[in-house]
């Protein structure tokens, strides 16, 4: 198997996880408006005095997330002069793996202050970062080729 076809594998095995976080998005999004329609006005189920304080911790959470992704992206590119391109393709395969991973993380932190307080905007706020994320780091074979030629 030539690099082209190992690179055409890895690429539709990686892009079938991508669209699986985004059903998975959508999954979180239809329990949401479940849980919303069966338990109307839904306020959470749990009642904290400080929830503002857990809010503002999720956000920060997701923005760590965020900068994980840049971080271990560039980390985890990082090209050895005795990298040859069956490595540099695994190497790419990781890290965007592990970005796909971290994608999801906001839309699963918002996902757990709906369920925990009811906050459906920042649920919707937190998901709409996860598929941008995802979007802007979806595995794509122009630039797979692009990166393995390098």
């Amino acid at each position: 198997m030539d690099i082209h076809d190992e690179l055409r594998f890895h690429l539709k095995t990686v892009s079938l996880i991508g669209v699986t976080v985004i059903v998975s998005l959508i999954v979180y999004l239809g329990i949401v408006e479940v849980v919303r329609a069966v338990f109307k006005p839904f306020g959470g189920f749990v009642t904290a005095l400080h929830f503002q304080q857990i809010r503002f911790g999720v956000y920060g959470l997701a923005i760590v997330a965020v900068l994980l992704i840049r971080v271990l992206r560039q980390a985890m590119l990082r090209r050895l002069p005795a990298d040859d391109q069956k490595t540099a393709l695994h190497k790419l395969q990781r890290a965007v793996l592990l970005t796909l991973i971290l994608c999801e993380a906001p839309a699963i932190l918002g996902l757990a202050l709906f369920l925990l307080f009811g906050l459906n905007i920042d649920f919707y706020l937190l998901l709409f970062v996860s598929l941008f994320l995802v979007f802007m780091y979806f595995p794509r074979h122009a630039s797979w080729e692009e990166w393995i030629k390098g």
